[in-house]
């Protein structure tokens, strides 16, 4: 199996995670989570909006620098897959004032909504499972409503024929009849 190229299997990455965890507490003794890191980059960014001016930067600890690092780790990924595509412009028809508008709404839609779920959980997915394994109820609870949500979406995607790549969804059923 290449390390690097090759898919791992569950029972392979899914220790390792816990391990990987089991870890950071050890090293950090604090849960990973992006939490704390999104909240600081935010109060940095509001004060150089209400004052206009940039102060001094935030300390880098580890938080900010997971957060700078998972940026920087998903741009190498798609770099190395081939699946980096730059884009200004939102596709679809429409002007170059439709189309700026378009790709701004959706970029700070989409922001805000990270911010909102990551508010709303108390840390990121990593930070919960990290609760979780100190025995947090509210991680817990949280991880189990989160499972049960996506799948009952995913229940609900496949039947609209909007599924992954099993082709059993309807759009899977419509293109082997047309065989």
């Amino acid at each position: 199996m290449n390390l690097f190229t090759a898919k791992w299997p569950f029972y392979i990455s899914g220790p390792l995670l816990a391990l990987l965890m089991v870890l950071s507490l050890y090293i950090f003794d604090d849960v990973i989570g992006l939490g704390d890191a999104l909240t600081v980059a935010t109060e940095y960014c509001g004060g150089a909006v209400t004052e206009q001016q940039f102060g001094d930067p935030p300390p880098l600890d580890w938080q900010l620098g997971l957060l700078v690092g998972l940026f920087i780790g998903a741009l190498v990924g798609a770099l190395m897959g081939n699946k980096f595509k730059p884009e200004l412009m939102a596709e679809g028809g429409g002007s170059f004032t439709v189309k700026t508008l378009r790709t701004v709404g959706c970029g700070m839609g989409g922001g805000f909504l990270v911010m909102l779920g990551i508010q709303l959980a108390g840390d990121s997915v990593f930070g919960q499972i990290s609760a979780a394994m100190q025995l947090s109820g509210g991680a817990w609870v949280f991880l189990i409503a989160m499972t049960v949500t996506g799948c009952a979406l995913a229940i609900l995607l496949e039947r609209r024929g909007e599924g992954g790549a099993s082709g059993k969804g309807a759009s899977g059923k419509a293109a082997a009849k047309g065989k």
